[in-house]
């Protein structure tokens, strides 16, 4: 497994971007908590994103189902937060979904990275 440098520090830029604008929604609505849906939005979009662009794996089958798996993931996640800070839903419902949309995520990631160590 393998990080590279130059499309972190992108990711890192796109996660600012995109985590104010869940923010910037949400604080439209005057949601009391925009904070969270905004610090939230970062986490889960760093978490995705970062395993669509920086990482790499060695075995090129499993490297591109890890690839498309974060493509996906990174659009639900995009998309979920985007509408929570949109909308406005209740917080609790906002924390419990995001959190089992990460949960489902590294779990995934974290399969496909025992399948290279099998390999080797």
């Amino acid at each position: 497994m393998k990080i590279s440098v130059f499309p972190t520090i992108l990711l890192i830029i796109a996660t600012v971007a995109i985590s104010y604008l869940a923010y910037d929604m949400a604080h439209t609505h005057s949601d009391p908590n925009a904070t969270i849906v905004g610090v939230g939005t970062g986490i889960s979009i760093l978490i995705t994103l970062g395993s669509l662009l920086s990482l790499s794996l060695k075995d090129s089958r499993l490297n591109i189902n890890m690839k498309a798996w974060s493509g996906v993931a990174f659009v639900v996640v995009a998309v979920a937060n985007l509408c929570y800070a949109g909308f406005g839903v209740s917080m609790p419902y906002y924390i419990i979904v995001i959190a089992l949309l990460m949960v489902i995520h590294l779990w995934v990631v974290y399969k496909l990275v025992l399948e290279i160590r099998k390999l080797k």
